[in-house]
């Protein structure tokens, strides 16, 4: 008997309107509906593209986020390279707390120049040239002071105490120090001799150009001035070797020898600058030199001057008199003697004025704003040397002795009375009444 089914059955509908047969199961057609209801392949190619599309956007942000990050803190690390963290100190005085701030902050700007120097040209350099820095640097620190920020201060009743991030300005310290001679710019390969008698005391005086064809042993002298030019870049020439000559002028092997004859030797051992002139050794404490500058070719002298090196000798590894009298010369002259002259500028020299007879500091300090103020021909004063009775100054000025001496004499704007003595081409002597 056969069965019919009315479409009403929605089974039997289902079936027959989806082309399904009649022997596969519910599952199975359950499995083949989901199937038939799927997106076409367009759409899933589309789908795939976009979630690809999405991550390599979120990557590329995330790269240029850390790339920045990275860009940002090796600027401020360069940025920051040449900051650094100081504190400065500024007593309270009379309630006045605005001056003790700035007093604070004037000490904390030294010590970042200070950290500056000795990191630039070493403690030692600071040492041997400490009056000059603090003259012409470390007394100016403002403008040393590239730019400053406060990080934090306190106070008390007595003091005001500030901690400073400062940067110092390199390209103005810089120019300053090679003003002063004290790097090695503009010396690298410069030749230099040196024609220069020692007289020690209790023996007679040594010159190796007396004998040229005799070898004679590198004196104290030379051994100062040889350490000191090689660590200022200079190329020391070794006067052992000597060009062969069959004669020489009998004025070139005087000791003492004129601008000329020192020329002339500096032309035979090809060299740019000549330092001649004498050193006086008198035992272990006391030393002078009087050395002078020549240029060649030209044959002009560019520096002379006179100093005195003091030493006490007791400590082990304490620098010798002849050694600290050749390192103030240098250190005074050389910024000179590589500048050079120019036509019809008048020779920049150093000399000594010994004071006697001051009755106190304040005398002195008189006296020497009395010399910077009315003689612009000196560039510079410096305290050498000061005992119970006397003060003695080094100068540099653009002249001689005698001429500075007659005009200092006669001056009407004299601070006190006095006389001058002992007058020389090294310096003279001021006694006052």
């Amino acid at each position: 008997m056969i069965i019919r089914k009315t479409p009403e059955d929605p089974k039997t509908f289902r079936g027959f309107t989806e082309g399904l047969p009649m022997n596969q199961t519910e599952d199975e057609r359950e499995k083949s509906k989901g199937y038939d209801k799927r997106f076409p392949a367009f759409f899933h190619t589309i789908s795939h593209v976009s979630q690809w599309t999405f991550l390599l956007l979120v990557f590329a942000v995330l790269a240029a986020h850390c790339l920045s990050q990275h860009c940002h803190a090796q600027g401020t690390e360069e940025a920051n390279q040449n900051e650094k963290v100081f504190i400065g100190t500024g007593k309270v005085i009379e309630e006045n707390i605005a001056d003790a701030r700035n007093e604070a902050i004037s000490e904390a700007f030294v010590k970042a120049i200070e950290e500056y120097l000795i990191r630039r040209i070493g403690p030692q350099g600071m040492a041997n040239n400490f009056q000059r820095l603090d003259e012409e640097i470390l007394s100016r620190s403002k403008e040393a002071v590239q730019d400053y920020q406060i990080i934090s201060e306190f106070r008390t009743e007595r003091y005001v105490r500030v901690l400073v991030k400062a940067r110092v300005n390199e390209v103005v310290l810089e120019q300053k120090l090679k003003t002063m001679g004290l790097l090695e710019i503009d010396t690298v390969q410069t030749a230099v001799l040196f024609v220069v008698s020692q007289k020690k005391e209790g023996f007679a005086t040594t010159y190796w150009w007396g004998d040229p064809t005799r070898p004679a042993p590198i004196t104290e002298t030379e051994l100062s001035l040889s350490r000191l030019f090689e660590e200022r870049g200079f190329r020391v020439i070794n006067r052992s070797f000597l060009p062969p000559e069959e004669s020489y002028d009998e004025g070139m092997l005087r000791q003492g020898l004129s601008d000329e004859h020192v020329a002339e030797w500096g032309k035979l051992f090809s060299a740019q600058i000549v330092i001649a002139g004498e050193a006086n050794l008198y035992g272990q404490s006391r030393a002078t030199v009087f050395l002078r500058a020549v240029k060649l070719p030209e044959g002009a002298v560019v520096a002379q001057g006179y100093l005195e090196g003091v030493s006490a000798g007791t400590d082990e590894g304490e620098e010798s008199a002849i050694g600290l009298a050749v390192t103030s010369w240098a250190n005074d002259m050389i910024p000179h003697l590589m500048a050079g002259l120019e036509p019809g500028q008048r020779i920049v020299s150093e000399m000594i004025i010994k004071v006697n007879g001051l009755n106190s500091y304040g005398d002195f300090l008189v006296f020497k704003d009395f010399l910077k103020s009315n003689f612009p021909k000196i560039t510079s004063v410096l305290e050498r040397r000061l005992t119970k009775n006397s003060i003695t100054l080094g100068l540099k000025i653009e002249g001689e002795s005698k001429e500075l001496a007659e005009k200092v004499l006669n001056h009407p704007n004299r601070p006190f009375s006095f006389e001058i003595y002992e007058l020389s081409d090294q310096g003279f002597t001021v006694y006052v009444r």
